[in-house]
């Protein structure tokens, strides 16, 4: 469940400048537009080059210059009349190759629908991606959660029932590593969450599912599990969330979470 390379997380100019720091071979060219094109990820609202430059750190001219590169490459759109900066369709094609390279979803989706439609909720899967986990497939009841993620969307681990889960494979000194790291990183974030991943870190072992009892917002209910079908290098998260409106603690646990365990297992002798 380890990732082989550490991943960077660089939110500004002083992380970028550490990062080089300690590689010489590290890109800040290409990472200063990637990190233009992550702004969005979080808030994907239009953007002014000003805000780029502030939230960033780095100079109007280098982000106005980054701007129009990506613009002319089609990953941005510029509104002339705002004057504002959206997300491009270029953007999107990056992400449809991973998508599609994993002809198992194709196979569970019957059996995932089945389950979201069972519990009125949703059953997503994912990839854990440095501090959070990426949604890479959901489907949903048609009255299901509010909070029912889309393709490509990120969740923080702490907060997350799926990176509760993966948090429970890790050792105890890879895990005490990684929670410091949000903590300091996303303290608000890690305040939410902690006392919940550290409940479901102790009984994953005995439930064989972690939980999430509404810490995570949107009073969304959800179980996860960490399964051991490899996706590339990462292995493939499940959960499934349903709105607190329409279960209880007590069904999560005596249904709901045995219900999603017997799906990953039939998932993993479907992989081989």
């Amino acid at each position: 469940m380890r990732q082989l390379r550490t991943m960077h997380h660089i939110k500004d100019q002083e992380d970028l400048r550490r990062v080089r720091n300690d590689d010489p071979n590290f890109s800040g060219t290409l990472a200063k537009g990637l990190m233009i094109l992550q702004s969005f990820v979080r808030n994907p609202r239009a953007h002014a080059n000003s805000e780029f430059a502030e939230r960033l750190g780095l100079p109007r001219s280098t982000v106005s210059r980054l701007c129009r590169s990506l613009q002319t490459l089609g990953f941005l759109d510029h509104d002339e009349r705002l004057d504002r900066y959206f997300i491009g369709p270029a953007a999107v094609t990056l992400g449809y190759p991973y998508v599609i390279n994993a002809p198992l979803l194709t196979q569970l989706r019957p059996a995932l629908q089945f389950m979201a439609d069972r519990f009125e909720g949703a059953v997503s899967v994912s990839v854990a991606m440095d501090l959070d986990v990426v949604f890479i497939e959901t489907c949903a009841h048609q009255q299901g959660t509010l909070a029912r993620p889309g393709i490509g969307a990120v969740r923080g681990i702490v907060e997350n029932s799926m990176g509760r889960a993966w948090l429970a494979g890790m050792t105890p000194s890879e895990r005490n590593h990684f929670l410091a790291r949000v903590r300091q990183m996303r303290p608000e974030e890690h305040a939410r969450g902690i006392e919940g991943a550290k409940e479901s870190i102790a009984n994953y072992a005995k439930r064989g599912f972690a939980v999430n009892l509404g810490d995570g917002g949107m009073g969304v209910l959800a179980v996860g599990v960490a399964s051991d079908i490899r996706y590339g290098s990462r292995n493939l998260l499940f959960n499934c969330a349903i709105p607190g409106y329409r279960t209880k603690p007590s069904d999560l646990l005596k249904t709901v979470g045995p219900a999603l365990v017997q799906l990953v297992s039939m998932a993993g002798r479907q992989a081989g």
